[in-house]
């Protein structure tokens, strides 16, 4: 059964959860179109792996008695106004959407995750651990890809900079629309360290715009 304290827990499950739902059915369609077998190949290992930690994340609800589809629900359509502005026209736009916005949500979580108690936070951010080599992740088949062509390269940064955009915008629209999870965002922000920032949703942004800088460079492209 369900308690008052485990709200936050819920919604954060429930958000991560949906958007790994969100994940899979985009890298698993990637497998077709790849540019090679390799590539096929390693679209459907990741959208495997990412399956496996929806479903540690269904089980955080189903140990407190709340069903899959249940725990979701709250979120159904969160990601369509992202989806209809930011269409793909290439195989690789698809593939980068997927890398840099599906990218920011979780972050998005994960940074989220911060503001439970440890045994909750925990449970949230082991479910999305991805235990893998970079070889062995999708973004280095995207690195490969610029690293050979360079004016992919420069398409791709661009597209991602649009991309990244749109996923910000979500994640502030959450922000503000969800109490559950910005009472989460103050949280972590608060045991960050130091004095906690007075605005915790621009603390946020600056903490998914630097990671995902990170992931751009790991690509081999600009942010």
């Amino acid at each position: 059964m369900t308690t008052p304290e485990d709200a936050p827990l819920l919604e954060l499950a429930g958000l991560a959860a949906y958007v790994r739902l969100g994940l899979f059915g985009l890298v698993g369609a990637h497998t077709l179109g790849a540019p090679d077998l390799e590539a096929a190949h390693r679209m459907m290992t990741v959208a495997v792996r990412v399956g496996e930690q929806q479903q540690k994340l269904l089980a955080i609800g189903a140990e407190r008695g709340v069903e899959p589809v249940e725990l979701m629900r709250p979120f159904l359509g969160v990601l369509d106004s992202f989806d209809a502005r930011t269409v793909q026209s290439t195989w690789w736009e698809g593939l980068l959407k997927g890398i840099v916005g599906h990218g920011v949500s979780s972050d998005l979580c994960r940074l989220l995750a911060r503001g439970l108690p440890d045994d909750d936070e925990a449970a949230v951010v082991g479910a999305m651990t991805y235990e893998a080599d970079e070889s062995d992740r999708v973004t280095s088949v995207v690195r490969a890809a610029t690293d050979a062509d360079p004016r992919l390269g420069s398409r791709l940064a661009l597209w991602g900079r649009r991309v990244v955009g749109e996923s910000l915008s979500l994640c502030q629209e959450l922000l503000a629309t969800r109490p559950g999870l910005a009472e989460l965002a103050r949280r972590a922000a608060a045991a960050s360290g130091g004095d906690a920032p007075v605005d915790a949703v621009a603390w946020a942004m600056s903490e998914l715009t630097a990671e995902h800088t990170r992931r751009m460079d790991r690509m081999g492209l600009a942010a």
